[in-house]
């Protein structure tokens, strides 16, 4: 018997398998990794946390399961808030996901109008009684929006931002926020409001950023399901540290909040954040103020067979990776071959162009900070990493902000050359394993100096500046130390053919967690 310990999260027995140690390459999950996980149960080498919990627990059912499961009698609103505030009283202490809750007597309240609530329509109202926690970064009335910032810590809103008016209208509980770095800067969830949120699988690791705090309280139970923001990563890299999927949607798909569309320049899309891909799909038509487009138990799933993948690994050696996150992604893109996909390397001089055309429009769109930058008395309250962004601003010049344009105009056309000859391109969904939260953000990585502070999320890069929709998916049986993902992307609006290729690529894989 041999196993693949390396591959198992750190609390785990070595899963008793056929493959070479160390080298699973997925293809016998369907047997003996249940069957590990079930004999590990069994003999008690399974700490009490999301592995090994049992399904009658209510927080380890999918939201869809969920959902399904309050709209048939056979559990209230009540015994699902209660349950998840359990969990949240449990674990938010030593993760710190979870932040601005409301009390629990409200929050047991508002279970009880759910549960008095007349029957509303199962594609519209599919969220009744789920508790729901919004990313700090966008505003749920009556509660604060930090956005991890001193200089907002006591700004409570009047109203919701749109796709959090479309949780609402579709029965979510809100029921506080999710931590996030200071503005959504870093990749890295810590900030001087309410501190630093750890990694929910191994909490001397990083959480990932921004949307940290929603990836932490999912990963643990504590939600269901959760929204997030993407700018340069902040849904695919938590996910990608932790197991879950992310999914960022063709900006404007979601709509942002009217200050927010005009100031981000559409380098900004709101999406899902969730633990399957099914559960991702559906969140993503209730952000876009959509009724589902068809039953829960029925999301269209795209066979893999004939499937054309491009694969862009390390861009030609231009980005820096970690040679294991690389392996293991090339493991995956194995087991997807093997279910009929045609993988087929590619690569472009182009995407060394995008990083100077990146740091231009990124700035450009962060200018609006310029007004606190200036004012003496709130400077000092303003993060490093959201200062050197709005002083490198002020340097660009309007022939650097064209330029930068016009790269992003002939990335556009260079991804129309891609998808001319592929379905989807893939590339790893990271360039660095989860690190360790006190550390700070990766300055070097395999030995190649990185020279900003977020420069070890380039690989974000190709479907933000081509306005792609992308979803992080994890690679399951990896340790905590060494999670990581791909991510899928395919052309502008392709999101429910991209979200059909992941059920897909999911069916092949597995679920991490």
């Amino acid at each position: 018997m041999t196993s693949h310990s390396s591959f198992l999260p750190h609390h785990c027995i070595a899963i008793p398998c056929n493959c070479t140690p160390g080298r699973c390459d997925f293809r016998c999950r369907s047997t003996c990794s249940l069957q590990a996980v079930v004999e590990a149960i069994a003999l008690g080498h399974l700490k009490r946390g999301w592995y090994g919990r049992p399904m009658s627990d209510l927080t380890a059912l999918s939201a869809i399961e969920l959902s399904r499961t309050i709209a048939s009698g056979d559990v209230s609103c009540v015994e699902v808030m209660n349950a998840f505030l359990e969990r949240i009283e449990t674990f938010n202490p030593h993760v710190n996901a979870l932040v601005n809750l409301i009390p629990r007597d409200e929050c047991l309240r508002l279970a009880r109008e759910a549960d008095a609530a007349p029957h509303v329509d199962e594609k519209l109202g599919w969220l009744k009684g789920i508790p729901i926690a919004v990313k700090d970064l966008s505003r749920a009335k009556g509660l604060a929006t930090t956005c991890g910032s001193p200089l907002f810590q006591d700004e409570i809103a009047t109203y919701d931002d749109p796709h959090v008016a479309h949780l609402r209208a579709a029965g979510a509980i809100i029921i506080g926020k999710t931590n996030v770095p200071e503005w959504g800067l870093g990749g890295h969830t810590d900030n001087t409001v309410f501190g630093l949120t750890r990694n929910a699988l191994d909490p001397e690791l990083s959480a990932g950023g921004s949307s940290g705090g929603a990836a932490s309280a999912l990963a643990r139970g504590m939600l269901s399901i959760a929204d997030g923001s993407d700018m340069m990563g902040s849904l695919r890299t938590p996910a990608a540290f932790q197991g879950l999927v992310g999914f960022r949607p063709t900006p404007g798909v979601v709509p942002l909040a009217p200050e927010m569309d005009q100031m981000e320049l559409g380098l900004v899309s709101i999406g899902p954040m969730a633990r399957d891909v099914a559960d991702a799909q559906a969140l993503f038509s209730t952000l876009a103020g959509r009724a589902l487009q068809t039953s829960a138990d029925n999301l269209p799933e795209t066979s893999l067979a004939g499937l054309k993948i491009g694969w862009l690994g390390n861009a030609g050696g231009h980005w820096p990776i970690e040679p294991s996150i690389l392996h293991y992604c090339e493991q995956a893109l194995e087991v997807l071959a093997t279910a009929g996909a045609k993988v087929d390397a590619c690569t472009s001089h182009q995407i060394a162009e995008l990083w100077p055309c990146w740091l231009a429009l990124r700035q450009t769109a962060l200018s609006p900070g310029k007004v606190l930058y200036q004012d003496p008395s709130k400077r000092p309250l303003m993060s490093d990493n959201w200062q050197w962004e709005i002083a490198q601003g002020t340097l660009l010049s309007r022939d650097d902000i064209g330029e930068a344009k016009q790269t992003q105009r002939t990335w556009w056309a260079e991804l129309s050359r891609f998808f001319s000859e592929c379905d989807v391109l893939i590339a790893p969904a990271c360039q660095v394993h989860p690190f360790k939260s006190e550390d700070g953000t990766p300055r070097q990585i395999h030995g190649r100096p990185l020279d900003t502070y977020h420069r070890w999320l380039e690989v974000s890069l190709p479907a933000s500046l081509g306005n792609l929709p992308v979803i992080s998916m994890p690679i399951p049986s990896l340790s905590p130390q060494h999670m990581t993902g791909l991510q899928l992307m395919m052309p502008s609006g392709s999101d429910q053919a991209l979200l059909a290729v992941a059920r897909g690529v999911e069916a092949a894989l597995g679920r991490a967690i």
